[in-house]
This record gives C-alpha cells, sequence and structure tokens, in this order.
C-alpha cells in the first residue's frame, strides 16, 4: 500500500500529495511526529524500531513516532501514531506539543513536532510490525545512554533530544 504525505515548503505549507519513496528518495520537504510517553511511574518509554524499517532498523527512539498522512494535521498524526505502534488511545488532550522542528539533514527533510504524554498510561501493546522491543527509563538514565551509546540511537532521535531534554526534564518534573 503506497502512503502518501503532503509536499510542504519552507514554511510548512502544503504544495500537494507525494509518496513516501518520493519523499525520502528525493530529499522532499514533509511532515512527521515523535512523541515521548511517560508511563505512570514517571519512566519514558522507548522502542526499539523493527528490523522490517527501511529507516533506521534495530534503532532506539521516541515512544512513537511516524509522518504526517497527506490532508493529515500533526495532532491528528500523534493520536494515530499512539494506537498504531502502542495500542493506546490518546486525545489531543493527553499531548501537549514541546518542540518544532523545521526540515534538515537529520530529520530527512521533514517538519518535526514533537509531544509529551504521560503519567496516566500503563498498558502498552506494541505492534510488532513496527517495533521490536520497548523498555521504561527515568530522564537521567536516558541522557546517560544517549552519551554513552549514540550508536544504538536513529540519529533523528538524538537530534530531536538535544532540544527537548530540557523540556522532558521539566515535564518531569510536573512544570
Amino acid at each position: 500500500m503506497k502512503e502518501f504525505f503532503d509536499k510542504v515548503d519552507q514554511n510548512d505549507r502544503v504544495l500537494g500529495k507525494i509518496t513516501r519513496y518520493e519523499a525520502h528518495q528525493l530529499n522532499i520537504r514533509h511532515r512527521a511526529v515523535h512523541i515521548f510517553v511517560q508511563d505512570t511511574r514517571g519512566l519514558w518509554l522507548m522502542q526499539k524500531r523493527s528490523s522490517r524499517k527501511d529507516l533506521d532498523p534495530l534503532k532506539w527512539t521516541t515512544s512513537c513516532s511516524g509522518h504526517v498522512d497527506a490532508g493529515e494535521s500533526y495532532i491528528e498524526a500523534a493520536e494515530r501514531e499512539c494506537v498504531e505502534e502502542l495500542g493506546i488511545n490518546m486525545s489531543r488532550n493527553d499531548l501537549r506539543e514541546i518542540f518544532r522542528c523545521s526540515p534538515c539533514t537529520e530529520t530527512g527533510a521533514e517538519f518535526v513536532r514533537v509531544y509529551v504524554a504521560g503519567k496516566q498510561f500503563t498498558n502498552f501493546t506494541p505492534d510488532v510490525s513496527e517495533i521490536a522491543e520497548i523498555d521504561f527509563y527515568s530522564f537521567l538514565e536516558l541522557s546517560k545512554k544517549c552519551k554513552e551509546e549514540e550508536q544504538i540511537f536513529s540519529g533523528s532521535f538524538l537530534h530531536l533530544f538535544r532540544f527537548v531534554a530540557p523540556r522532558l526534564i521539566n515535564y518531569s518534573r510536573g512544570s
């Protein structure tokens, strides 16, 4: 099944529709979301991408992430990805936007919006076609892993984490 994304200009305005292949092979600007989910213990859920993924297989990344489909809003994509990848129904009221990133090499020409959600979630049902495994980390454990084991993380995750880390630590403290 072909996936279609919105092709966007440098100001994130929709210009038309492109396929996933076109977006990635031709380096065309498009949109994506990343969601950091915190469990009831205050730990951050991380996922190891499936070996079947075309980008960064078997690399660790945010709780869930994905492209914004053509005609879809960022928040709709975030809600959909939470259901598809983690099996959790999340409404836009559960999600708080904490960062926006413009397209760059590290994000694969994607405008990215990063969301956090948490503390009310306990039951996760990862989609095995999307996720090889999940694990939970305190903010300090995750920060240390990012510094000491960079090679196990996706490039886009490491790039985004540098910007969102201060916001995650504040979120962990209840700010």
